[in-house]
């Protein structure tokens, strides 16, 4: 912090808002700003250490391989649904509690009304937030410095290989388990992201979305990844090195 949000913009591009009338319009980021959330929606987050695919790192040679970066971004977006399968269940665990509980009828039916539209978002859109961390550390590693316009130009390219094959992946998954249920071809027709996505960038699943959909009502976000980088070593979210050392 300080930070800034364009809300309008974040509007207009969020896939899930052509579905406000059943319930998925953006209406805050969760408490940490960390995923932009419809009402009763869940904060599902995943991260991509990018210091992970930086070949001959610290070199006149050093690159990063876009290639397995693909390979597991789509790896991790079919983790990242598998995780809303995980939180269902702990959901229908904490329902089943509910009613065992001895607490007066009135009393659980508040509880039990909440936990119900938990569910009923997390069943309906299946929403991600797969991301990134360790863009500081990747830009160093690559010679790039913090800042100049080649590292926005890396930046950029980073984004849009995740973008890409998060949403290829998702329509991968909507032929194999299905879409999520609130999909709607003609709703997302004409969206300025989705048909950037789609239309320009994946032609060769044109066909395939238009069939089968997309598995997720919305893919990507970038998280501070705080406690993340402490244990991957890295910089925090796309925060360059704050301080090469302090005490």
């Amino acid at each position: 912090e300080p930070g800034i949000l364009f809300w309008d913009t974040a509007q207009n591009m969020t896939p899930s808002d052509v579905y406000s009338d059943l319930g998925f319009g953006s209406v805050s980021t969760n408490p940490c700003g960390e995923i932009i959330l419809s009402p009763y929606d869940s904060c599902r987050l995943m991260l991509v250490n990018l210091t992970s695919f930086v070949t001959n790192p610290w070199s006149a040679t050093s690159e990063f391989n876009y290639g397995e970066f693909a390979r597991k971004v789509q790896k991790a977006q079919r983790l990242m649904d598998d995780m809303i399968d995980l939180e269902i269940e702990q959901v229908d665990k904490i329902l089943r509690k509910i009613e065992n509980d001895r607490e007066p009828e009135d009393v659980k039916q508040i509880e039990r009304n909440l936990w119900l539209k938990v569910k009923q978002q997390a069943t309906t859109g299946r929403r991600t937030g797969l991301g990134i961390t360790g863009l500081g550390d990747m830009l160093a590693m690559l010679g790039i410095s913090y800042g100049s316009e080649e590292s926005v130009e890396t930046t950029e390219e980073i984004y849009k290989w995740l973008a890409l094959n998060s949403y290829e992946s998702s329509i991968i998954l909507a032929k194999e388990r299905g879409s999520f249920p609130a999909w709607e071809f003609s709703k997302e027709e004409n969206h300025p992201f989705i048909s950037r996505i789609v239309q320009e960038l994946l032609p060769h699943r044109q066909e395939e979305y238009r069939i089968y959909g997309r598995r997720n009502i919305a893919n990507t976000t970038t998280a501070p990844a705080g406690s993340v980088s402490v244990l991957t070593q890295t910089t925090s979210g796309v925060e360059p090195a704050f301080m090469l050392h302090y005490r």
